[in-house]
């Protein structure tokens, strides 16, 4: 008869199967069980350390996310009112600039060159938007009459458009074109210069300058170096894909659905 002593000697389901008797393990089989132990256990350290690393790289993610955030006090909803379609094309270059003081392919006396330059800056001017991003965008617009779209424009092109006007002001006897029409207006200066106002508060440009002595008793800030552009080609590539051709205003109108 088989003493309860006995019984609490035996191992926990030992030889159920093979073991014709209850009792202690085989040396070989303890080495063996205690080999797949170690596996085992091996293996679930590992699976811990990969646990433990896949969350320190989620929590260093949301950590970032929160400091862009909390940088630019923006929740995604609002971000989402700010939409637009070109954010696609939007992409950052860190360039080299030379601020100099003479004139460039853009200043200086009017010939054709600088006509051609303006010309060449403000292709893409007014361009064509889909249904799907109208409704995005929440707002309305005049629609093409092919039925291909509604037209719009981007604001960075509403801007150097002013800036060709300013341009052109100092210069009215070489656009007698532009005399009679509101191009020359205090109006439109104004109008102009609170767009140029708001363009630059809106995508405020924080390379930092440096002053040099230009002569004993004066000064000059420094403007060379670089400093973070947005890559401007490839937003004007963007526009000029969407681009609606015409020739002439009156031409343009015609190709418009009117009310």
């Amino acid at each position: 008869m088989v003493s309860i002593e006995d019984k609490e000697k035996r191992p926990f389901l030992a030889g159920e199967q093979d073991e014709p008797h209850y009792g202690d393990i085989p040396r070989n089989k303890k080495g063996l069980s205690q080999s797949r132990l170690l596996k085992t256990h091996g293996l679930l350290f590992i699976l811990q350390i990969a646990f433990l690393a896949l969350n320190i790289t989620f929590l260093i993610r949301n950590l970032s996310f929160a400091s862009d955030y909390k940088n630019s006090d923006v929740h995604a909803d609002a971000l989402e009112k700010a939409y637009t379609p070109a954010q696609s094309a939007l992409q950052y270059t860190v360039e080299e600039i030379n601020h100099g003081h003479g004139p460039s392919q853009f200043t200086g006396e009017p010939r054709p060159e600088v006509d051609k330059a303006w010309s060449q800056l403000l292709r893409g001017g007014i361009i064509k938007i889909s249904e799907d991003e109208l409704r995005r965008l929440n707002k309305t617009s005049i629609r093409l009459r092919d039925g291909s779209g509604y037209i719009g424009y981007l604001e960075s092109i509403h801007m150097l458009h002013c800036v060709k006007r300013i341009y052109q002001s100092q210069y009215p006897e070489q656009y007698p074109e532009l005399q009679g029409t509101d191009a020359f207006t205090p109006g439109h200066w104004d109008h102009c210069l609170e767009v140029l106002r708001q363009g630059i508060l809106c995508n405020a440009d924080i390379t930092v300058n440096t002053y040099y002595w230009k002569s004993p008793n004066e000064i000059q800030g420094n403007r060379t170096g670089t400093r973070k552009c947005t890559n401007w080609k490839r937003i004007q590539e963007w526009a000029e894909e969407r681009a609606v051709n015409f020739e002439g205003p009156d031409n343009f109108l015609d190709t418009l659905v009117r009310e």
